[in-house]
């Protein structure tokens, strides 16, 4: 109950979900670069940002937090609920000649996700940092 109490109070399950998008961005990027050369080889891509949006915002575009679990449900969904989803795009175009795969492209993702993930990790450290100082009272942080 505690752990519930102090991890659901924090950014941390957006962290952690961001966390995990971001790997398996990278992972999604590093195999359409390894397959650039294969014939007839579909990217893959990983789609979380339009979902998440949709969970945390009602149809007519205000956001609302739900503060007792007895209130009605607003929104799509709830953070629990999101993933991040792999799909292959259906675009036919050629970038090299044998398959959809832009190697341009795919480097830039590969290095946006990167970043994206050490800021997420980052900002995951500040978090617990902050808990770890609110448990020892320190109040210098």
């Amino acid at each position: 109950m505690l752990n519930k109490f102090l991890f659901e109070q924090t950014n941390l399950p957006l962290l952690h979900k961001g966390l995990d998008t971001y790997a398996l961005r990278q992972q999604a990027s590093a195999h359409n670069i390894a397959n650039v050369n294969t014939h007839g080889f579909r990217r893959m891509e990983v789609k979380f940002e339009e979902e998440l949006r949709k969970a945390l915002k009602i149809e007519n575009g205000i956001n609302a937090k739900m503060t007792d679990r007895n209130h009605f449900k607003i929104g799509a969904g709830t953070l629990d609920q999101v993933e991040p989803v792999v799909y292959m795009p259906t675009d036919d175009e050629l970038h090299s000649g044998i398959n959809n795969v832009d190697i341009d492209v795919e480097m830039v993702r590969l290095a946006k996700a990167q970043l994206s993930f050490d800021f997420a990790a980052r900002m995951s450290n500040r978090t617990f940092s902050g808990l770890r100082s609110a448990i020892r009272g320190d109040v210098s942080s």
